[in-house]
């Protein structure tokens, strides 16, 4: 199985803003909060919408994840020890995001169970 290289997880970890785009006809990458959990990649929907790069994922197409320079090809996928390891996300993103006093209401929105359910794990391909 091919693993994330430690240079593209610390990218992960110390930037803000990371990209994602999935979907056949998607040209743009969309800005999105990613955290890394034991050198594993999530991100989750805030907004669920019928065209997104969560729901392209979800019908299983491919698409990259870019962070600083890099792009890095990956599917999307909901996790399967997503009730294990949801308290460790929550941290990741607490931890990463809250050092921005005004991240507050996003962080505790991202925590909600709903969003914890369109939780998105990225797996390089």
């Amino acid at each position: 199985m091919k693993k994330f290289s430690k240079a593209f997880l610390k990218c992960i970890r110390e930037t803000q803003i990371t990209s994602v785009k999935a979907g056949k006809d998607r040209t743009k990458f969309t800005g999105i909060w990613m955290v890394e959990v034991e050198g594993r990649i999530f991100g989750r929907s805030y907004n669920l919408s019928e065209r997104s790069w969560y729901t392209a994922f979800l019908n299983g197409d491919e698409g990259n994840i870019k962070c600083g320079k890099e792009i890095v090809p990956v599917k999307g996928t909901k996790p399967a020890d997503l009730n294990i390891i949801t308290k460790a996300i929550n941290k990741a993103y607490e931890e990463k995001y809250l050092v921005k006093s005004y991240n507050k209401k996003w962080v505790d929105g991202l925590t909600q169970p709903e969003r914890v359910e369109r939780t998105m794990e990225f797996i390089p391909v």
